[in-house]
């Protein structure tokens, strides 16, 4: 046998995995035809979160570790992997319990986006922590060892998710193909439920199966896209130290007014992150990385530790300023995290004979296990805290009730924020806290709902130094006719918007032009001292709009009926209903 031949699975693992994935896709037709039916466990999301979650996670635990794990590691692992998913998606419904709503505008019952996400994440390192520890029957394996089933394991669910999507193509070509001769058999089976969820959940198995047993495949895809990452880390490294040194010239001014500046910075820390360990590998002889690869580690190192601080310092500026909230929390544990990482390789960088990378990659997955699990608990639950914070704003005066976001309480304070609104609207002392707080319980919806930050601070105006006038920003947009024309930060809490300050009809004073989706709404000002909608300029291009907020244009030419902005040959007109065109 040439070593390019690999011995064939055995049958048991094979219909074991199979049979496991089959099971998975029944209960998920199950619970599927209760969430539609409106029918129990689906009218209780206490019971119907658990079972969701836990239908989707545990088979696939058993599925990857059939075959790899000892039976009775594999046992303990899935029953305790049962319990966590389910406590977690319990405590999830039950602080969201009469509070949210899904999209059909009914109490939610579903687990959340943000707890399926976070959760997958933790599942995949701890999964891959046992794993490792149960193939050297130690507590903590080698790195080495970590490194290759942690990076097995990422390969075989992207390679599950393209098997997935090409098995999906392949049925809808099928059916594509059927109904050229008039049959529609196929396609309407494939739109029945009870084939496709099923069907999916099969071929899933099948996938991790395949990408399983072919181990000298996996391993040569691994290898492959881990050569093509490390060479994007010099490059990323470059643009990274590029942005770094633009600051000292352009100031951070420019950066926190993106309003998203901490998101990107972590986004970038998370890249440099990945490639760092692209390159270094699993630190092996072997593999070791060549001095071009091992100066490019030790400089990304270095300038994570800068995209991190200046992450850190944003938030904290948005912090002191408004307090915490949801959003904040999460990204600081972001922060917390990606703080982690920046020391470790700043230390490896420092000292890299000592090979911390490795050990602290091993200890800063155990802290974002531990921190995982903090959010979703009552440990550091993100609304608890947050409202906390809120509360605490209010109450010291810090600001005022009518500034105040009684809303944020009511929509995205899940439990704890609807009993806060209703301890201040029974017990508050201040007149204007009671009645905000009424009136965020009575509301029905989440918009219209007064923004956890004043609009100031949600509209990012150009050019840079100029603000919006006072009368601006003090109107009540939601007594405007024209609602369905108002940009979102107008019509929508906690909606963010660009704002240009331009006079466009030659009278001295300014005209205010927010940026929307596909157009942008002028605003001018009467005579009284009001501001209304003049007009909407069409953006059918998107960079259209991100031009005009650069100072990328003229006043177009003078027209007795219209206003107008000129960017290169195109001229946008200003009008009551769009009629503008993309030009080049």
């Amino acid at each position: 046998m040439s070593s390019e031949q690999i011995p064939a699975p055995a049958p048991w693992l094979v219909g074991l995995r199979l049979a496991v994935g089959l099971a998975q896709g029944l209960a998920l037709y199950l619970l599927y035809r209760a969430f539609d039916a409106k029918g129990w466990p689906a009218t209780d999301g206490e019971v119907f979160a658990p079972l969701v979650l836990t239908a989707v996670f545990v088979p696939l635990i058993v599925i990857q570790g059939a075959g790899n794990l000892r039976a009775r590691t594999l046992i303990i692992w899935t029953i305790a992997a049962a319990c966590i998913i389910a406590a977690l998606a319990w405590y999830d419904a039950w602080r969201d319990l009469g509070v949210g709503q899904d999209w059909r505008g009914e109490p939610r019952v579903l687990p959340s986006a943000v707890l399926c996400f976070y959760l997958s994440a933790g599942l995949f390192i701890a999964h891959a922590l046992i794993s490792g520890g149960d193939t050297e029957r130690k507590f903590i394996a080698s790195y080495p060892t970590l490194f290759d089933i942690a990076w097995k394991l990422g390969v075989q669910v992207a390679l599950a998710f393209a098997f997935v999507g090409a098995f999906w193509l392949i049925l809808w070509l099928g059916a594509g193909l059927f109904k050229l001769i008039n049959l529609d058999f196929f396609e309407k089976l494939l739109e029945h439920r009870w084939f496709s969820i099923p069907a999916t959940a099969l071929a899933t198995a099948a996938a991790l199966h395949v990408s399983d047993v072919r181990a000298a495949l996996v391993r040569g895809l691994r290898t492959l896209a881990l050569v093509l990452l490390s060479w994007l880390l010099p490059l990323m490294s470059l643009i990274a130290g590029a942005f770094l040194v633009s600051l000292v010239f352009t100031g951070l001014a420019p950066l926190w007014a993106t309003r998203h500046a901490t998101a990107l910075l972590l986004t970038a820390a998370a890249v440099l992150v990945v490639l760092i360990n692209t390159a270094y590998q699993d630190g092996h002889a072997d593999r070791k990385a060549t001095p071009f690869f091992a100066l490019a580690i030790r400089l990304a190192s270095l300038l994570l530790v800068a995209l991190v601080a200046l992450a850190a310092y944003a938030l904290w500026l948005r912090v002191d300023q408004y307090g915490w909230t949801v959003q904040r929390i999460v990204s600081a544990a972001c922060a917390l995290v990606a703080a982690c990482y920046a020391l470790g390789y700043a230390l490896n960088a420092v000292l890299p004979a000592k090979r911390l990378i490795e050990w602290w990659n091993f200890a800063t997955a155990l802290v974002i296990l531990a921190t995982v699990l903090a959010l979703f608990t009552p440990v550091a639950d993100p609304a608890r805290s947050s409202v906390a914070s809120q509360l605490d704003r209010l109450e010291s005066g810090r600001i005022k009730p009518e500034a105040f976001d009684f809303g944020y309480l009511r929509w995205q304070g899940e439990r704890f924020g609807r009993e806060a609104l209703q301890r201040l609207a029974a017990a508050a002392a201040a007149p204007a806290i009671r009645q905000g707080a009424k009136a965020a319980l009575d509301a029905i919806s989440p918009y219209n709902s007064s923004p956890s930050e004043p609009l100031s601070a949600r509209i990012s105006v150009y050019p840079y130094g100029k603000a919006l006038p006072a009368s601006f920003l003090s109107m009540r947009w939601e007594t405007l006719a024209a609602q369905s024309v108002l940009p979102i930060c107008l019509s929508q809490a906690q909606g963010r918007c660009d704002a240009l300050l331009v006079d466009l009809d030659g009278d001295g004073r300014d005209e205010v032009v927010v940026r929307g989706f596909l157009n942008a709404v002028v605003f001018e000002q009467s005579q009284d001292g009001h501001w209304q909608i003049a007009g909407v300029l069409d953006l059918p291009c998107r960079d259209m709009g991100e031009k005009i907020m650069r100072g990328e244009f003229t006043l177009a030419p003078p027209d007795v009926r219209h206003k107008g902005l000129a960017l290169g040959d195109s001229v946008l007109r200003m009008s009551a209903i769009g009629t503008g065109s993309c030009g080049r």
